[in-house]
């Protein structure tokens, strides 16, 4: 089965769009040199995922759902490969976790074709033994928890987003909040199209969506400042999000309720995770002084920079 799925993505390196063509055969020269480079399968992977933002684009005819899904299936190929040359490395470590990011892109596009069912549906296929690394569980459950009910949750890149929704959709978790990445809602018009047709709305505002769902509009800190929407969105800084429109009172969570000892341990370990998750963490201090009294009580108010 491993030399089918070889074979095939081979074949599947040759017959792909041009897009993002040159960093797939750089990769695959370089697993072609040595098979046994789990950092050069980590590239072809990631090669892969880049070239399925082609399909989200929805520009080169070339690149339909039967390509896309089957640059996801080589894209897990070679994750697998790079976690197990690499065992032990942080190279595997990133591999890993790289493996359940492709369910949310899995997941994206089974929002396409048949909405949020379409996603769950995605993640509920995801293996047991996949998971994340428990800091960044912790980030995704600090995430989903900062926002009011009924919100929209925007992300902002790789860590914010399948942090979320890997707790979202994996685990369960506020099953209220509807998490949308930003960019994809930008570039992705079948996506933004089923999204609004399913909350019977015209128009692609997203407060007005947010203000239909009865919750208020969130954006991750995994931005570097609030996101500039149209109409123009007025932001209000709360622990580990902003927040705009709807917002019931009752539904803030305290500073002081936020969890990070997961996080402590990752920065004690020197985990692979770590630097991505404080540099998010960082960010919400920044917006949010008042973080800084729980982060101090888990002993990590220095590396997060209060």
């Amino acid at each position: 089965m491993g030399i089918f799925l070889y074979k095939a993505a081979l074949v599947l390196a040759l017959q792909a769009p041009a897009t993002a063509d040159s960093a797939r055969v750089a990769a695959w020269l370089r697993v072609a040199a040595d098979s046994t480079d789990a950092e050069a399968w980590l590239d072809v992977g990631r090669a892969y995922v880049l070239a399925v933002g082609t399909f989200h684009a929805h520009r080169d005819p070339a690149v339909d759902t039967g390509w896309a899904r089957a640059a996801i299936d080589a894209a897990e190929m070679a994750f697998a490969r790079a976690a197990g040359y690499g065992r032990g490395t942080r190279t595997a470590d990133s591999a890993l976790v790289f493996r359940v990011y492709l369910w949310g892109q899995k997941s994206l596009l089974g929002w396409e074709a048949d909405g949020v069912e379409g996603a769950t549906a995605a993640w509920r296929s995801l293996p047991a033994a996949l998971r994340l690394p428990p800091v960044l569980e912790e980030l995704g459950e600090n995430l989903l928890r900062a926002c009011p009910r009924r919100g929209i949750l925007l992300t902002a890149g790789e860590t914010d987003t399948y942090a979320a929704w890997y707790m979202r959709f994996a685990r369960g978790l506020r099953p209220d909040l509807l998490i949308i990445p930003l960019a994809v809602w930008t570039a992705d018009s079948v996506l933004r199209n089923r999204v609004l047709r399913e909350a019977h709305q015209r128009g692609s505002s997203l407060l007005a969506l947010a203000d239909r769902r009865g919750g208020p509009l969130c954006a991750s800190v995994g931005f570097e400042r609030a996101p500039e929407l149209r109409p123009r969105v007025r932001w209000n800084a709360r622990p580990l999000v902003w927040v705009a429109g709807k917002e019931n009172k009752n539904d803030r969570v305290p500073a002081e309720d936020f969890v990070f000892a997961a996080l402590k341990l990752a920065i004690d370990q020197h985990e692979t995770w770590s630097p991505a998750a404080v540099t998010l963490y960082k960010r919400a201090a920044n917006l949010t002084s008042a973080l800084c009294r729980p982060l101090d009580t888990f002993g990590i108010k220095a590396e997060v920079g209060c």
